[in-house]
């Protein structure tokens, strides 16, 4: 029985530590508003098909309550969903650095089209070194896609005569004479032309290198790694779901219209729908091949095909952005043949030592010094004034405002129940404000926007070790996010280098960070924008411990 109890405690724990993960809300970010583009994970949560893996689901809009696009790969990686929907981008973000992993790619094909007029006559990509291009913003999984396809015709995206045109307005620019020709999606573009009486013809970048997939569902690598089942239980979830959506398009399509919004500028939902799920079938090559496949080699072409087009200056770990399903399976069969041969050799040894020791006096036990306990936070901020960063933000709101150029759009997005922290409010006023003006000085182009944010982050050690600049603990963070130019990455490398650094006010608030007990971290990615990261030490979490510390 004494052999017993260790093990039942054991198991209790585990069984108790399942049940409540089980029960944590499991988001999944999508990539667009609803509709039958992600179908599948909405006929997994319907059909219960989460619920009967044991996990609590909520799917997330890709469009925000102000309208705007949310950015799946953020919304992951700050940990605000566990799971994200992609494409092309992903390939691009793993290359820069974060943790992404692959799980399943949806669809075999991505629906990225080049589309133009019908009076016009386009044949290849190579046929628009004349033509006036509209252009998307660079990063995203359209423009990207284009942007191979025009480079393996041997044209520079670059030096082609093109204008700028907003995410989702590629018809608008078409129908109004603006453009010759831009990038658009077939889950959206042919439908609103067929209702709007506009006739368009396609080029399929896809017929000009690497065939890229479709809708990816990821994570991020610490999180798969430390929740392996969770991982599969929700792709093996999402799969049936889709698997359902595909076998029962019409019951899914009725589900659809009835209880989720419609997409912004569809006045059918239904017919819609309809349209999509039609293009689903066709995407994702179903019922031929698996929902869900996924091939290393075809990845490693499509990053090649992005590399060419200059977008990437360095490469993924395929082994660790390609997520393996059959891995697991491998694991378990490897660990029994270690077991086995380990067991053999664990005997022979204790036999040779026996021998060896036979006759020999034993030796005393040499006495192990017990270290002392360190705070895995690091070391303890300084005594500074507990405070409130969301009601700081909110009085400096109108200040930010003033000191941006005039066509720089800017606003808030405060995290209601924001953690409070330790810092000197004149310092996170300063520091924010010097941001704020540096990061505006730089927006120059249509549609330039700054954000300053606030939100809760959480880093382990496997987390901190896997997000550049990060340390473990919890903390309150302002971001300060900008759609400008991004730096490059030799200019990220060196951003908190006082004596080379081309952002000044970066390296300042590193250095101010690191004497409040805190940090700072910069994403950026040219083209797409910068982020500048402050992290104040949670005062709840500070306080915990010292509680937790004197009970012992």
């Amino acid at each position: 029985m004494s052999r017993f109890w260790p093990v039942a405690v054991m198991l209790a724990m585990l069984t108790a530590a399942a049940a409540a993960h089980a029960a944590d809300k499991i988001v999944l970010q999508l990539s667009g508003p609803p509709s039958f583009e992600f179908a599948g994970y909405y006929a997994a949560l319907w059909q219960g098909f989460y619920r009967d893996a044991g996990l609590d689901v909520a799917i997330e809009s890709g469009i925000g309550k102000d309208g705007a696009p949310i950015d799946p790969v953020r919304a992951v990686t700050d940990g605000y969903a566990r799971f994200g929907i992609g494409g092309a981008e992903l390939v691009v973000r793993a290359a820069q650095g974060l943790p992404l992993t692959l799980l399943a790619p949806i669809f075999q094909h991505s629906g990225a089209m080049i589309y133009y007029r019908a009076d016009r006559d386009f044949a290849s990509p190579g046929t628009l070194a004349k033509a006036k291009l509209g252009r998307l913003p660079a990063g995203t999984s359209l423009e990207i896609e284009a942007a191979t396809a025009l480079k393996a015709e041997g044209l520079d995206p670059d030096k082609l005569d093109s204008l700028p045109v907003a995410p989702g307005h590629t018809l608008d620019a078409l129908a109004d004479g603006k453009v010759d020709a831009a990038p658009g999606s077939a889950w959206l573009v042919p439908y609103l032309a067929a209702r709007r009486g506009i006739a368009l013809k396609s080029i399929n970048p896809a017929d000009y290198r690497a065939a890229f997939y479709g809708d990816t569902l990821f994570a991020v690598r610490h999180f798969v790694e430390r929740e392996p089942q969770t991982v599969r239980a929700f792709r093996a979830a999402s799969l049936k779901g889709w698997d359902y959506a595909l076998k029962h398009p019409d019951a899914v399509v009725k589900r659809l219209a009835a209880d989720l919004p419609p997409p912004p500028g569809i006045d059918d939902p239904a017919g819609f729908a309809h349209y999509q799920a039609d293009l689903a079938r066709k995407l994702a090559d179903w019922p031929q091949i698996a929902l869900g496949h996924s091939n290393p080699e075809r990845w490693a072409h499509i990053e090649s095909s992005i590399a060419a087009a200059g977008a990437l200056v360095q490469t993924a770990d395929s082994d660790r952005f390609v997520y393996d399903p059959d891995a697991a399976a491998r694991s378990r069969t490897d660990l029994r043949v270690f077991a086995i041969l380990g067991g053999t050799l664990i005997v022979g040894l204790a036999v040779l030592a026996a021998l060896w020791h036979r006759g020999r006096r034993r030796p005393a036990a040499a006495s192990i010094p017990i270290s002392a306990t360190v705070d895995e936070s690091g070391s303890s901020p300084p005594d500074l004034p507990e405070t409130d960063l969301n009601a700081l933000l909110t009085r400096l709101e109108r200040s930010l405002r003033r000191q941006l150029p005039r066509p720089v759009g800017f606003r808030l997005s405060l995290l209601p129940e924001l953690w409070r922290c330790r810092a000197e409010p004149r310092v996170v006023r300063r520091l924010v404000s010097d941001l704020a003006a540096a990061a505006g000085g730089g927006l120059k182009a249509e549609g330039a926007e700054l954000i300053v944010g606030t939100r809760n982050i959480a880093f382990d050690a496997a987390a901190a070790a896997e997000m550049p600049g990060a340390e473990p603990g919890e903390w309150a963070r302002i971001t300060v996010r900008d759609n400008g130019a991004g730096l490059s990455d030799g200019a990220l490398a060196r951003v908190f280098d006082p004596l080379t650094t081309s952002s000044p006010a970066a390296a300042l608030a590193a250095r101010e960070m690191r004497e409040a007990g805190g940090f700072a971290r910069v994403e950026s990615a040219e083209g797409i924008g910068t982020a500048i990261h402050l992290y104040f030490p949670r005062l709840a979490a500070s306080g915990e411990k010292r509680a937790a510390a004197a009970a012992e």
